[in-house]
């Protein structure tokens, strides 16, 4: 049996079929994420570079935690495909591929789960389709488009087994044609939120 469940949302409305019980697709935009709080991370692994500065743009250890590993490598087909680091409650990347300075985070909190991504320069998009995954099932998935632009952030209610799983996210940017859409860099690295 096939489990895969395609479903479209846009910032203005959910449709979602069959995959209710895992994802509650209560999709809305994130708020800006305020400052990260002052408390102090153990130092041998703290955040630096573009991942320091995505980790501190969404909220720091409000948000992601205290990381929990150094930066490493990321492979892809025995080829470099930029870095990742992992904190209390998900992973933030840097995906070149996708833009020099193009960085994916995802976290979970509460009964929600939170994925960021971007910016994508000097790439612009007409949307953005992001997909999440079950990390344990990746059969298990949903798909969503977003107006495009240079980046975004969204917010996903969850339930059922998403809120006791790791979930994975990945994006890619496209561009509208006549009849099908083009996406030139692909996807991005994939982060996870647990």
């Amino acid at each position: 049996m096939n489990r895969r469940i395609h479903t479209t949302l846009t910032t203005a409305a959910a449709v979602t079929t069959g995959l209710a019980a895992a994802l509650a697709a209560t999709l809305a935009p994130l708020a800006a994420a305020g400052p990260a709080q002052a408390r102090a991370c153990p130092p041998a692994f703290q955040p630096y570079g573009l991942i320091g500065g995505k980790w501190a743009q969404v909220g720091g250890v409000a948000t992601l935690g205290c990381p929990v590993m150094a930066e490493y490598d990321v492979y892809r087909s025995s080829q470099w495909a930029g870095r990742r680091q992992s904190f209390n409650r998900g992973q933030v990347a840097w995906s070149p591929g996708q833009g020099s300075t193009m960085t994916v985070a995802a976290w979970k909190g509460g009964h929600y789960v939170y994925f960021s991504w971007g910016p994508t320069s000097p790439f612009s998009y007409d949307k953005f389709l992001v997909r999440a995954y079950l990390a344990n099932d990746p059969n298990m998935w949903a798909q969503a488009t977003f107006n495009g632009g240079t980046g975004g952030q969204i917010r996903w209610g969850i339930s059922g087994p998403a809120l006791e799983n790791k979930m994975r996210f990945i994006v890619e940017g496209c561009d509208n044609g006549t009849f099908s859409s083009t996406c030139r860099q692909g996807w991005t690295i994939p982060v996870d939120a647990w």
